[in-house]
């Protein structure tokens, strides 16, 4: 590492991907701590940006820029509301199976291959998975997929869902 560089380096670098992180770290923040008082906001400011700044020079020479588009940003907004709303349907359906006397689960197991090329879209799609109830991501490799699911329909809804062409959606719009 470059001693003539500052830690101010990497941050000024991907500028606009650097505070995209520190402002959804800082969301986080004050989400968790269920507080808006100043100290709270103040600490969360220092936390997320000091963050962020060595994050940076840790990865520094592993990145590019980040590009964000606004077409991106509408998309995004868009899957994270769908996602919401898959989630809710998705422990309703849980809690009827559960609350079943006869509890009619047939866990399956699926290989699947996606064709999303960058990471973020890759990973956004297994976390969605696995954050709506009765489907788990077990492994994501390159373009391979494993989805654990609590039913049968569970895991053949996850090959043709709808999420996956919005995330190739978010993907294209990069380019």
């Amino acid at each position: 590492m470059n001693s003539n560089r500052s830690l101010m380096d990497g941050f000024k670098r991907d500028l606009g991907g650097s505070l995209l992180i520190a402002v959804l770290m800082l969301a986080f923040w004050l989400i968790v701590s269920n507080s808006l008082h100043w100290q709270h906001f103040l600490t969360g400011i220092l936390i997320s940006f000091f963050t962020t700044v060595l994050w940076n020079e840790v990865t520094a020479e592993e990145k590019g820029k980040t590009k964000i588009t606004f077409r991106q940003v509408i998309i995004f907004i868009r899957y994270m509301f769908y996602l919401t709303w898959e989630i809710v349907k998705a422990n309703i359906i849980v809690a009827c199976i559960v609350l079943n006397p006869r509890l009619p689960i047939s866990p399956e197991v699926m290989i699947m291959k996606i064709d999303l090329k960058k990471d973020l879209p890759r990973v956004l799609f297994a976390n969605s998975i696995t954050l709506t109830p009765g489907t788990v991501t077990v492994d994501l490799e390159g373009d391979r997929l494993i989805v654990h699911g609590m039913t049968k329909s569970h895991v053949e809804g996850v090959h043709d869902w709808y999420l996956l062409n919005m995330a190739k959606d978010l993907e294209e719009s990069g380019d």
